[in-house]
């Protein structure tokens, strides 16, 4: 059966909206424009209306957001709505430049069109005749070059990459301040009657060269050899640039009493904000160094010690302030965004301002504010005066929005009391608008793929983001802050879905992977750390809801993440202190969270702080002198719950107490059970060093460190001073040194000797012994000048198994080169050490000392 076909009918698309506010405010060229384009004189009417009854702020935001997505046709017929000067104020700073020239030339404040006659010469001819005509007739040729330069210009106004290439040459030699600046007789220097340099009173047609030079100003920024921001900035420093500027079309240029006003007030409130940052600084640096110099602590003794340092009546008000004025910070920027980025665009002092602001506010907390900031710069594309302005500071796109990310993220979860799909939703929202203002800083698919690692995230699985996060030294801007935003969201996740060890795994293994990556999780750590503090500010940390109890766990779980000791000592120049005070925000945080959250997985969540104080502790070797350091140290760790009887010990130790911990395997528990039990291993400088060479030499670690030292009070209760007394004698070479503690233990110490022989076997009896020995004859022969021949006679001259075994092991640890160099050098003297050799490789190779590959290599010169 056939199915009756029915004619085509054009499609007639529905008509558009009527332009109301929220059309408007959608500011889309799809919606908006066409909105725009229909409006009737009725509708025009009730819009005007409408936008008068707006507040300052919302009309201006509103039409700037207009001005950087309508078309100039669009825009010229809103005129009526906001007024022609807003409008003409808003397209010259946040259209895109093509929208910006068409606008300004239908409104009439676009350049003049020149009446020359262009010479016929190609562009690259031009450029050539430029250089000579500069170079022969305005280089070097002082006060007159600005004269001579007019002259150029006026003779070749038709040809305008002549006039461009001579206005590139005049800036870097400087002429081209010269001919605006008032000191050399500045052709646009005014006074009350209008210009100083007139036609009447110089020998030279001033307004020809007036606007010849106008027009070389605006060639310039056409072929991209001057920006409209250079313009700018040399308006900030000469009145008569806004003249130029003028005359070439280009708008916003030059310092107004409102963008003055505007760049003192930012000023002022940036300072307060630096200074507090400052002064936060250095009490963190302080912290760090009271934290290397107080001797292994738990978890948290650490957090005890760092909230009796930051609520310490002498600190406390320090940290306050840079909370204060952080919010005071992104405040005042929210509040004036459009006076702040107006004057920006005048003047780049102010957009440096700016910079420094953001940065500021995404480091402490304030992601969101910098966010949208970043996003509205960019709206009218990459040629709007506002994006201009601000295209120089390649920081933006780096760590700034990198800080942002991981802190907007932060907020968006304090925010939503621990929600991670709220959060991740509304994040999402934020990214897709910065994506769509900014797309240079992404890639085709970044929205895409970041969503989908966000979501991931939120619900605990963090191995799609593993696989995207080992390619982040060369993936966009935009996806490092998704990195950035998924460390904070995706540890937030782990804690919920119990993935804790795949998330600790993930950033541990990123943090590590370079530089860059280990600034990332350190700018997640502040940003989430000072977001938590701002939740304590504004009462809003503990409680079931609170950031103690939602956030604190994930906080800690990147902490724990990190092993960051290696990454942030290399991201510190080495410098483990600064490592340390790098955590002093964290463990504030911390500290303060488990006071709220009792029942909190303290260990987990501060393990990896602790390490990461342990390991740069271990370097910290200060001593401690000077009263009142010590009295502060003391007050300090009484607070972190550290017994008062063995605070000394821990305070005057504590560098080696740190290597103790280290070498003999020892948790801050047992170091300090360990100080309370023998206090005189801590007594003193140099004693607990000693104790731990001499354990670690008698194979004693771990838990049965105890039961050793109490074996060597059995045979001396004076044993630390002893063992110190005798560490002047031993040897330099550690092993050596090891060999010599262990026969002054056998000689001196039966029942710490019986103990140690019992744990570590393989350490005493003949076999040690030969060991030992094969150890000082290596050490002695090793390296002299015939050391394959003398290595070759310890080998025939010891027939011990262990002996030969050893001897051929540190042949071995030399390397395979060493240990081929030997079998190469002994072979050509025939049966001298050849059956000694192959009997010793027969040796090591039962011992385990030669894999059979070395063996069979040596065995081949035999």
């Amino acid at each position: 059966m056939n199915m009756p076909v029915e004619p085509t009918r054009d499609y007639t698309p529905p008509p558009p909206p009527p332009p109301t506010l929220d059309v408007l405010r959608q500011a889309d060229p799809t919606t908006t424009g066409p909105a725009i384009d229909a409006m009737t004189p009725e509708q025009q009417a009730t819009l005007t209306d409408d936008v008068a009854n707006l507040g300052v702020s919302e009309r201006t935001d509103l039409l700037n957001g207009l001005a950087a997505q309508l078309d100039a046709g669009q825009l010229q017929r809103l005129e009526p709505v906001f007024g022609a000067d807003a409008v003409l104020s808003a397209v010259q700073t946040r259209s895109p430049a093509a929208v910006r020239e068409t606008y300004e030339q239908q409104a009439g404040a676009g350049p003049a069109a020149t009446t020359a006659e262009p010479s016929g010469r190609t562009p690259d001819q031009q450029r050539a005749d430029a250089a000579i005509d500069y170079a022969g007739r305005v280089e070097g040729q002082a006060i007159m070059s600005q004269h001579a330069l007019g002259d150029l210009m006026v003779a070749n106004a038709g040809d305008p990459a002549y006039l461009a290439e001579l206005v590139r040459l005049a800036n870097e030699d400087g002429v081209l301040e010269q001919v605006v600046g008032p000191m050399y007789g500045g052709l646009y220097e005014r006074d009350g009657s209008g210009y100083v340099v007139t036609n009447a009173n110089a020998s030279f047609d001033a307004d020809a060269r007036r606007e010849a030079f106008a027009l070389a100003i605006g060639a310039a920024v056409d072929r991209g050899v001057l920006s409209e921001t250079d313009v700018r900035a040399l308006g900030n420093q000469q009145a008569g640039w806004a003249d130029v500027a003028g005359r070439a079309g280009i708008g916003q240029v030059g310092a107004t009493d409102a963008t003055r006003a505007t760049a003192t007030d930012l000023g002022n409130v940036l300072d307060t904000y630096t200074d507090a940052a400052d002064d936060v600084a250095k009490l963190d640096e302080q912290l760090g160094g009271l934290l290397a110099q107080a001797g292994p602590m738990t978890p948290e003794q650490q957090a005890a010690f760092v909230t009796a340092f930051r609520t310490d009546p002498e600190n406390v008000g320090t940290y306050t302030r840079l909370t204060e004025a952080t919010a005071a910070l992104a405040d005042h920027v929210t509040q004036n965004t459009d006076a702040v980025l107006d004057a920006a665009v005048r003047d780049p002092a102010v957009a440096r301002q700016v910079v420094e602001a953001m940065t500021g506010l995404a480091q402490d907390g304030r992601g969101e504010e910098v966010i949208a900031l970043l996003t509205e710069i960019n709206a009218g594309g990459p040629t709007s005066a506002l994006a201009e302005a601000f295209a120089g500071f390649d920081e933006l796109s780096g760590p700034v929005l990198e800080d942002a990310a991981s802190s907007a993220m932060a907020q968006l979860l304090e925010r939503n009391n621990g929600d991670v799909s709220a959060a991740s939703a509304q994040f999402q929202t934020a990214l897709q608008s910065l994506v769509q203002a900014w797309p240079a800083k992404a890639g085709v698919d970044d929205f895409r793929i970041g969503s989908q690692l966000l979501n991931a995230a939120a619900g605990g699985d963090v191995s799609a983001m593993q696989g995207y996060l080992n390619q982040y030294q060369t993936v966009s801007p935009i996806m490092r802050a998704v990195a950035g935003a998924g460390v904070v969201l995706g540890a937030v996740g782990a804690v919920n879905a119990g993935t804790n060890e795949d998330y600790v795994n993930m950033v541990a293994g990123f943090a590590q992977s370079g530089e860059n990556a280990a600034r990332l999780v350190a700018g997640t750590m502040g940003g989430m750390a000072a977001v938590g503090e701002a939740a304590q500010a504004a009462g809003r940390f503990a409680g079931a809801a609170g950031f103690a109890a939602k956030l604190a766990p994930g906080l800690g779980l990147i902490a724990n993440s990190a092993s960051l000791v290696n990454s942030f000592n290399h991201a510190a120049d080495g410098n483990p202190g600064y490592a340390i005070a790098m955590f002093g925000d964290v463990l504030g945080v911390m500290g303060s969270a488990l006071e709220f959250t009792p029942v909190a997985p303290a260990g987990f969540i501060l393990s990896g702080i602790g390490a990461v104080i342990s390991a740069a502790g271990s370097f910290a070797g200060e001593i401690i002198n000077g009263h009142e350091r010590r009295e502060t140290l003391e007050k300090y760790l009484t607070a972190a719950g550290v017994d008062p009887e063995i605070v000394d010990e821990m305070i005057s130790a504590s560098s080696q107490l740190f290597e103790m911990s280290e070498t003999l395997d020892l948790t801050p528990e047992q170091v300090q059970s360990l100080l309370m039990a023998y206090p005189d291993i801590g007594g003193a400088p140099g004693l607990a060093g000693t104790f731990t060479d001499v354990a670690a030499a008698a194979g004693i670690s771990g838990s049965d460190v105890q039961d050793f030292a109490a074996a060597l009070a059995a045979d001396n209760p004076n044993f630390a001073w002893d063992l110190i007394g005798i560490a002047s004698y031993a040897p330099s070479n550690p092993g050596e040194a090891a060999t010599f503690y262990r026969n002054y233990l056998e000689g001196s110490y039966p029942e710490a000797t019986t103990l140690a022989e019992s744990l570590s076997p393989d350490l005493f009896g003949d076999a040690a012994q030969q060991r030992d020995l094969a150890l000082a004859d290596y050490n002695r022969s090793g390296s002299s000048t015939m050391w394959e021949m003398e290595i070759g006679n310890l080998l025939k001259n010891n027939d011990d198994p262990a002996y030969r075994a050893e001897v051929l092991r540190l042949l071995a640890e030399g390397g395979d080169q060493r240990l081929e160099m030997f079998a190469q050098m002994t072979s050509g003297y025939g049966d001298t050490w050849s059956g000694a050799v192959r009997e010793s490789v027969a040796d090591a190779v039962e011992a385990g000392t030669l894999s059979q590959s070395q063996a069979d290599m040596v065995l081949g010169y035999f």
